[in-house]
């Protein structure tokens, strides 16, 4: 082997490892503080799943009225009976939402039934998947396009690394979906779709 690709091969190993660091860090990061964002101060935020003590922290924090858990109907999993708990016990209302998937672009009925979520959950709200990055980063997205009329340029910033969100690999269905997705086809939310397939707790 020449000594240039000995060379190129340790350059890249380093480069490599130096990258591996940085993913480890920002994913304990953001583990670390529940991967919390406001999308719009007053209105709306994002975040991981939250243990009962985030969740209390964040709610008192931020006044938060509600809960959309973008990870859907889970009963028999713990970290959902203890949100449901911790809700009912700050007095929250509580929405499950399992239409969004982190792989597969949602159908124009399911973003129908999000934005209904949107209009009727008391504001402050809370959005959330179990990372924060993915299903959350595109909901955040819908949000700030629908309800705050926010351009795509901006709406598109909530799905990005700042977020977790890592625009490779299977997750990219939903960065092509809203960058394909027409917002005037949201608007017909308004035309009488039937009642959302959500659960509220």
């Amino acid at each position: 082997m020449t000594f240039r690709r000995k060379s190129f091969l340790r350059t890249a190993a380093a480069t490599l490892g130096v990258l591996a660091v940085l993913f480890a860090a920002r994913v304990w990061y953001l583990e670390e503080q529940g991967n919390f964002h406001a999308i719009t101060v007053g209105e709306a935020y994002r975040s991981a799943q939250l243990d009962r003590d985030e969740l209390a922290h964040y709610v008192r924090r931020h006044h938060i009225r509600s809960i959309i858990n973008l990870r859907g109907d889970r009963p028999e999993k713990a970290w959902y009976r203890e949100e449901i708990a911790t809700a009912r016990e700050l007095g929250i209302r509580h929405f499950d939402f399992g239409g969004i998937r982190a792989t597969r672009a949602p159908s124009p009925r399911q973003v129908h039934e999000l934005l209904e979520l949107f209009a009727m959950a008391p504001r402050p709200v809370l959005l959330h998947c179990r990372a924060g990055a993915d299903r959350s980063g595109l909901a955040a997205a819908l949000w700030k396009t629908m309800v705050d009329g926010a351009p795509a340029s901006e709406a598109r910033k909530q799905l990005s690394l700042r977020y977790g969100h890592v625009p490779v690999g299977p997750t990219t269905v939903l960065d092509a979906f809203f960058d394909h997705w027409n917002p005037a086809e949201g608007r017909a939310v308004e035309t009488g779709i039937p009642a959302p397939a959500h659960k509220e707790i």
